[in-house]
């Protein structure tokens, strides 16, 4: 597809070179007009016309991917200028230029530089040498074989242009589909992490919402405030994570992780390691949501530790609660795409059952000197 739009954008030249050969049908025309004409005569004007049709059927389609439909052309055009040049009596050296263009167009290196010269010497034997050596070397005639010769490599190299433009064009599509399947994977993580954490929390307060009405409770009015500001919030998230707005921050995913968790009464124990910067803080905010919501959702845990460090060569993440364990041991979509984006990271990512019979993720990322600083994170 993108090949035939390539060559759509060269057809100027394909027609300049269907109009090159306008010289062979004036020719046929004016000695078909001629008083007198012979049989041969009659022979060379046929001759002409199939020079001229072999070159425009060829043009019509020109640079093909196979060489066969050069081949056939070439041969059909040696034929007839054989034809013309010794039962004719046409010794025009610049009929060769015709073959000479479908060889360079149709063939591949060395097979074009040997059919250009072979070409070239053919015409050179139907040259008539007259006058003195100079002349006879450096006059008109060797012009002509240098066009023929020039002619020849020169459509080679527009073939190649071609060719090259193609790959161009391809390569650019590919990276257009690339970054649209990864603006596509950015987006479904993002409204995954955000709507997943915020509808959990929703369900929570909802929930805790309905009970506390049934009792007549008054601090379910309070109740269902926050879930409507917690719904007002989801709608400015989305919004930011559409427009690619929201930067991820580790001590704002802690904040809304502490209010997640009071909401599905599960204690929190924080060990938070005090740092002036946060090396890879996006994606440790990433897996700090992503642990935090699976919690809320499926753990049915009572307790949640939540430990950052920075060591010598690294910053770990860990967050280990006292629920289900091993029911969660197999990662999930989004633990999944965590565990792709932190490993492009060099680092890795690990899940599996706690010590305390609960499920724990850990995430583990080399330091290096490009990090940069962001807000010290306040246990």
């Amino acid at each position: 597809m993108l090949a035939r739009i390539v060559h759509a954008r060269m057809n100027w030249l394909a027609v300049v070179i269907r109009i090159a050969v306008a010289p062979v049908f004036v020719g046929a025309v004016v000695l078909w007009l001629e008083s007198g004409r012979t049989g041969r005569d009659v022979l060379a004007v046929l001759g002409l016309f199939a020079l001229g049709t072999i070159h425009l059927l060829y043009w019509r389609r020109p640079w093909p991917r196979r060489p066969h439909g050069a081949l056939i052309a070439t041969a059909c055009a040696v034929f007839t200028n054989v034809v013309l040049t010794h039962h004719c009596g046409l010794s025009q050296a610049l009929l060769w230029l015709y073959p000479a263009l479908i060889v360079g167009s149709g063939l591949r290196a060395p097979w074009v530089v040997a059919g250009v010269a072979l070409l070239a010497l053919v015409a050179a034997g139907s040259i008539e040498l007259e006058g003195p050596h100079a002349m006879r070397i450096l006059g008109a005639n060797h012009v002509v074989l240098i066009s023929i010769v020039l002619a020849g490599l020169g459509m080679t190299a527009v073939r190649q242009l071609v060719e090259v433009n193609s790959e161009l064009h391809l390569a650019k599509a590919e990276l257009a589909e690339t970054a649209v399947a990864r603006e596509r994977d950015r987006l479904a993580r993002e409204l995954h992490d955000l709507l997943g954490r915020t509808f959990a929390v929703i369900a929570v307060k909802a929930e805790l919402a309905s009970r506390l009405s049934a009792k007549g409770d008054p601090s379910a009015a309070s109740e269902l405030r926050d879930v409507q500001r917690l719904a007002r919030d989801a709608v400015r998230e989305v919004r930011e994570a559409v427009a690619d707005e929201r930067p991820a921050r580790f001590g704002d995913e802690l904040a809304s992780a502490m209010v997640a968790l009071h909401a599905a009464d599960v204690v929190l124990d924080q060990r938070i390691e005090p740092m002036a910067e946060v090396p890879h803080e996006s994606a440790l905010a990433s897996v700090l949501r992503e642990a935090v919501t699976n919690i809320v959702r499926h753990s049915s845990a009572r307790r949640c530790r939540i430990a950052l460090a920075r060591r010598e060569d690294a910053v770990e993440l860990e967050v280990e609660d006292d629920g289900r364990g091993p029911a969660q041991s197999a990662l999930g979509t989004g633990l999944a795409s965590l565990a792709d984006r932190v490993r492009a990271l060099g680092g890795e990512l690990e899940t599996g059952a706690a010590p305390s019979g609960g499920f724990r993720v850990q995430a583990r990322i080399p330091i290096t000197r490009g990090d940069s600083p962001s807000a010290e994170v306040e246990p």
